[in-house]
Protein backbone atom coordinates (compact mmCIF):
# COMPACT_ATOMS: atom_id res chain seq x y z
CA UNK A 1 0.00 0.00 0.00
CA UNK A 2 2.62 2.37 0.80
CA UNK A 3 4.48 1.96 -2.70
CA UNK A 4 0.87 3.10 -4.24
CA UNK A 5 0.86 6.17 -1.73
CA UNK A 6 4.35 7.14 -2.68
CA UNK A 7 3.52 7.25 -6.18
CA UNK A 8 0.34 8.36 -6.40
CA UNK A 9 1.70 11.52 -4.29
CA UNK A 10 4.35 12.11 -6.66
CA UNK A 11 1.14 12.78 -8.83
CA UNK A 12 0.60 15.84 -6.33
CA UNK A 13 -2.99 16.53 -5.27
CA UNK A 14 -4.77 15.60 -8.54
CA UNK A 15 -6.82 18.16 -9.40
CA UNK A 16 -9.55 15.39 -9.77
CA UNK A 17 -10.18 14.37 -6.45
CA UNK A 18 -13.43 16.86 -5.52
CA UNK A 19 -15.65 15.03 -8.59
CA UNK A 20 -15.04 11.42 -7.05
CA UNK A 21 -16.98 10.29 -4.78
CA UNK A 22 -16.91 9.97 -0.91
CA UNK A 23 -19.48 7.75 1.41
CA UNK A 24 -21.27 10.47 3.98
CA UNK A 25 -22.74 9.12 7.29
CA UNK A 26 -25.86 8.39 5.38
CA UNK A 27 -24.54 6.27 3.11
CA UNK A 28 -25.59 8.53 0.36
CA UNK A 29 -23.25 8.94 -2.65
CA UNK A 30 -21.74 12.62 -2.77
CA UNK A 31 -19.10 14.17 -5.32
CA UNK A 32 -16.78 15.11 -3.12
CA UNK A 33 -12.86 14.69 -2.65
CA UNK A 34 -12.16 11.31 -1.96
CA UNK A 35 -10.14 10.51 -4.76
CA UNK A 36 -7.39 12.64 -4.45
CA UNK A 37 -7.49 11.78 -0.74
CA UNK A 38 -6.97 7.99 -1.26
CA UNK A 39 -4.52 8.70 -3.41
CA UNK A 40 -2.11 11.07 -1.73
CA UNK A 41 -2.74 8.90 1.85
CA UNK A 42 -2.48 5.61 2.94
CA UNK A 43 -6.24 4.85 2.55
CA UNK A 44 -7.29 2.76 -0.59
CA UNK A 45 -9.17 3.49 -3.62
CA UNK A 46 -12.95 2.46 -2.54
CA UNK A 47 -15.69 1.22 -4.96
CA UNK A 48 -18.69 4.06 -4.29
CA UNK A 49 -22.10 2.59 -3.07
CA UNK A 50 -24.86 3.33 -4.96
CA UNK A 51 -27.44 5.81 -4.53
CA UNK A 52 -29.91 3.57 -5.15
CA UNK A 53 -30.58 0.19 -5.26
CA UNK A 54 -29.95 -1.92 -8.90
CA UNK A 55 -32.87 -2.77 -9.65
CA UNK A 56 -34.20 1.20 -9.36
CA UNK A 57 -33.34 2.30 -12.46
CA UNK A 58 -35.60 -0.15 -14.44
CA UNK A 59 -37.48 -0.41 -17.07
CA UNK A 60 -34.36 1.68 -18.70
CA UNK A 61 -32.05 0.19 -17.30
CA UNK A 62 -31.70 -3.19 -16.09
CA UNK A 63 -30.82 -4.73 -12.74
CA UNK A 64 -28.35 -7.40 -13.90
CA UNK A 65 -26.86 -4.82 -16.09
CA UNK A 66 -25.72 -2.18 -13.55
CA UNK A 67 -24.99 -5.04 -10.39
CA UNK A 68 -21.78 -6.35 -13.44
CA UNK A 69 -21.23 -2.75 -14.45
CA UNK A 70 -20.97 -1.73 -10.98
CA UNK A 71 -19.78 -4.64 -8.79
CA UNK A 72 -17.23 -5.87 -11.63
CA UNK A 73 -16.33 -3.42 -14.10
CA UNK A 74 -15.95 -0.40 -11.98
CA UNK A 75 -14.65 -2.31 -9.07
CA UNK A 76 -11.62 -3.96 -11.65
CA UNK A 77 -10.75 -0.10 -12.43
CA UNK A 78 -10.62 0.54 -7.98
CA UNK A 79 -8.89 -2.73 -7.26
CA UNK A 80 -6.29 -2.23 -10.67
CA UNK A 81 -5.43 1.42 -8.97
CA UNK A 82 -4.47 -0.44 -5.33
CA UNK A 83 -2.35 -2.85 -6.59
CA UNK A 84 -0.27 -0.17 -8.52
CA UNK A 85 3.01 -0.27 -7.40
CA UNK A 86 5.72 2.76 -7.43
CA UNK A 87 7.71 3.95 -10.12
CA UNK A 88 10.51 6.10 -10.31
CA UNK A 89 9.26 9.35 -11.82
CA UNK A 90 11.62 12.30 -10.81
CA UNK A 91 9.02 14.97 -11.32
CA UNK A 92 6.02 16.64 -9.89
CA UNK A 93 3.14 17.52 -11.32
CA UNK A 94 0.03 19.77 -9.72
CA UNK A 95 -2.94 16.86 -12.00
CA UNK A 96 -3.37 14.46 -13.00
CA UNK A 97 -5.19 15.74 -16.12
CA UNK A 98 -2.34 18.04 -17.04
CA UNK A 99 0.62 14.89 -16.75
CA UNK A 100 -1.94 12.99 -18.86
CA UNK A 101 -1.82 15.56 -20.99
CA UNK A 102 1.66 16.70 -21.18
CA UNK A 103 3.57 13.85 -19.94
CA UNK A 104 4.74 11.29 -22.83
CA UNK A 105 5.26 8.02 -19.90
CA UNK A 106 1.86 9.17 -18.59
CA UNK A 107 0.17 9.22 -21.60
CA UNK A 108 1.84 6.16 -22.19
CA UNK A 109 0.80 4.54 -18.77
CA UNK A 110 -2.54 2.54 -19.30
CA UNK A 111 -2.27 1.22 -15.73
CA UNK A 112 -3.20 4.98 -14.54
CA UNK A 113 -4.97 6.02 -17.91
CA UNK A 114 -7.53 3.59 -17.79
CA UNK A 115 -8.11 3.04 -14.84
CA UNK A 116 -7.92 6.44 -12.83
CA UNK A 117 -10.26 7.60 -15.87
CA UNK A 118 -12.70 4.43 -15.36
CA UNK A 119 -13.01 5.27 -11.39
CA UNK A 120 -13.66 8.57 -11.88
CA UNK A 121 -15.90 8.59 -15.46
CA UNK A 122 -18.14 5.76 -13.31
CA UNK A 123 -18.35 8.01 -9.99
CA UNK A 124 -19.46 10.60 -12.23
CA UNK A 125 -21.87 8.62 -14.53
CA UNK A 126 -23.41 7.02 -10.80
CA UNK A 127 -24.39 10.26 -9.19
CA UNK A 128 -25.76 11.77 -13.29
CA UNK A 129 -28.57 8.63 -12.99
CA UNK A 130 -31.74 9.03 -10.91
CA UNK A 131 -35.01 6.13 -10.48
CA UNK A 132 -37.71 6.71 -12.59
CA UNK A 133 -40.09 3.84 -12.21
CA UNK A 134 -43.28 5.81 -13.51
CA UNK A 135 -41.26 6.86 -17.01
CA UNK A 136 -42.40 10.65 -15.76
CA UNK A 137 -41.07 13.44 -18.47
CA UNK A 138 -37.83 14.09 -16.74
CA UNK A 139 -36.68 17.23 -17.86
CA UNK A 140 -33.58 19.90 -17.06
CA UNK A 141 -34.21 22.30 -14.43
CA UNK A 142 -34.60 26.38 -14.67
CA UNK A 143 -30.90 27.32 -15.08
CA UNK A 144 -29.22 24.72 -17.22
CA UNK A 145 -32.38 24.55 -19.41
CA UNK A 146 -32.18 27.95 -20.38
CA UNK A 147 -28.60 27.37 -21.34
CA UNK A 148 -29.61 24.61 -23.28
CA UNK A 149 -31.73 26.37 -25.46
CA UNK A 150 -29.70 29.24 -25.46
CA UNK A 151 -26.50 26.91 -26.52
CA UNK A 152 -28.33 24.52 -29.04
CA UNK A 153 -31.92 26.09 -29.90
CA UNK A 154 -33.98 24.08 -28.04
CA UNK A 155 -34.03 20.81 -25.16
CA UNK A 156 -35.28 18.54 -28.27
CA UNK A 157 -31.98 19.67 -31.04
CA UNK A 158 -29.70 18.97 -27.98
CA UNK A 159 -30.81 15.71 -27.32
CA UNK A 160 -30.49 15.09 -31.12
CA UNK A 161 -26.89 16.13 -31.38
CA UNK A 162 -25.69 14.29 -28.01
CA UNK A 163 -27.29 11.06 -29.11
CA UNK A 164 -25.79 11.31 -32.75
CA UNK A 165 -22.15 11.73 -31.15
CA UNK A 166 -22.88 9.28 -28.78
CA UNK A 167 -23.77 7.05 -32.08
CA UNK A 168 -21.16 7.88 -33.51
CA UNK A 169 -18.36 6.72 -31.17
CA UNK A 170 -16.48 4.07 -32.69
CA UNK A 171 -15.89 1.26 -30.38
CA UNK A 172 -15.98 2.15 -26.65
CA UNK A 173 -16.15 5.81 -25.25
CA UNK A 174 -17.90 8.61 -23.62
CA UNK A 175 -20.16 11.65 -24.44
CA UNK A 176 -20.09 14.56 -22.60
CA UNK A 177 -22.06 17.78 -21.72
CA UNK A 178 -19.45 19.64 -20.36
CA UNK A 179 -19.00 23.77 -19.55
CA UNK A 180 -16.24 25.43 -20.59
CA UNK A 181 -15.44 28.82 -21.00
CA UNK A 182 -18.93 29.24 -19.59
CA UNK A 183 -20.71 27.63 -22.80
CA UNK A 184 -21.78 24.32 -23.28
CA UNK A 185 -20.26 21.74 -25.26
CA UNK A 186 -20.75 18.38 -26.56
CA UNK A 187 -17.93 15.83 -26.94
CA UNK A 188 -16.86 12.55 -26.63
CA UNK A 189 -13.40 10.69 -25.43
CA UNK A 190 -12.53 7.15 -26.38
CA UNK A 191 -11.90 4.26 -23.68
CA UNK A 192 -11.42 5.70 -20.32
CA UNK A 193 -10.45 8.72 -20.98
CA UNK A 194 -12.49 12.51 -20.19
CA UNK A 195 -12.24 16.09 -20.77
CA UNK A 196 -10.20 16.59 -17.60
CA UNK A 197 -7.65 14.61 -19.76
CA UNK A 198 -7.28 17.62 -22.32
CA UNK A 199 -7.25 14.97 -24.85
CA UNK A 200 -10.50 15.35 -26.78
CA UNK A 201 -10.90 18.78 -24.96
CA UNK A 202 -8.22 20.68 -25.41
CA UNK A 203 -8.35 23.69 -23.47
CA UNK A 204 -6.32 25.22 -20.47
CA UNK A 205 -9.13 26.61 -18.38
CA UNK A 206 -11.51 24.83 -16.25
CA UNK A 207 -13.64 22.46 -17.60
CA UNK A 208 -16.66 20.70 -16.16
CA UNK A 209 -18.73 17.69 -16.66
CA UNK A 210 -22.54 18.16 -16.96
CA UNK A 211 -23.57 15.18 -17.86
CA UNK A 212 -22.05 11.61 -18.80
CA UNK A 213 -23.27 8.69 -20.85
CA UNK A 214 -20.90 5.55 -20.87
CA UNK A 215 -20.96 3.88 -24.35
CA UNK A 216 -18.69 1.29 -23.70
CA UNK A 217 -21.10 -2.05 -24.40
CA UNK A 218 -21.52 -3.27 -20.77
CA UNK A 219 -23.52 -0.56 -19.76
CA UNK A 220 -26.34 -1.65 -22.16
CA UNK A 221 -25.50 -4.80 -23.94
CA UNK A 222 -27.83 -7.53 -21.98
CA UNK A 223 -30.81 -5.23 -22.04
CA UNK A 224 -30.06 -3.51 -25.24
CA UNK A 225 -28.22 -5.98 -27.39
CA UNK A 226 -26.48 -4.29 -30.43
CA UNK A 227 -29.17 -1.06 -30.03
CA UNK A 228 -27.26 1.67 -28.72
CA UNK A 229 -29.57 4.19 -30.21
CA UNK A 230 -32.50 2.40 -27.72
CA UNK A 231 -29.93 2.66 -24.44
CA UNK A 232 -29.56 6.01 -25.43
CA UNK A 233 -33.21 6.95 -25.86
CA UNK A 234 -33.66 5.36 -22.44
CA UNK A 235 -31.11 7.05 -20.96
CA UNK A 236 -32.72 10.38 -20.91
CA UNK A 237 -35.65 9.02 -19.25
CA UNK A 238 -32.96 8.35 -16.20
CA UNK A 239 -31.18 11.71 -16.37
CA UNK A 240 -30.46 13.16 -12.64
CA UNK A 241 -30.42 16.60 -13.82
CA UNK A 242 -30.75 18.23 -10.28
CA UNK A 243 -27.31 16.92 -9.71
CA UNK A 244 -26.69 18.40 -13.42
CA UNK A 245 -27.78 21.66 -12.72
CA UNK A 246 -25.62 21.99 -9.49
CA UNK A 247 -22.40 21.00 -11.84
CA UNK A 248 -23.46 23.62 -14.15
CA UNK A 249 -23.72 26.08 -11.18
CA UNK A 250 -20.93 25.17 -8.47
CA UNK A 251 -18.49 23.14 -10.76
CA UNK A 252 -16.93 19.59 -10.07
CA UNK A 253 -14.92 21.75 -7.36
CA UNK A 254 -11.52 20.59 -9.71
Amino acid sequence: MSDRRDFFKKLGALGLGTIATKLSSNNKLEVLDSIANQANTNEAFVLPKLPYEYIALEPFIDEETMKIHHSKHHKAYVDKLNATPSTNMDYHVDDITKCIHLDPAMKSNSVIRNNLGGHVNHSLFWVLLKPNPNSETNLPLEKLGAEIKNTFGSLDEFKKQFSEASLKIFGSGWCWLIKQNGKLKIVTTPNQDNPFMRESVVDKNQTTVVLALDIWEHAYYLKHQNKRANYIADWWNIINWEKAEDFYLNGNKI
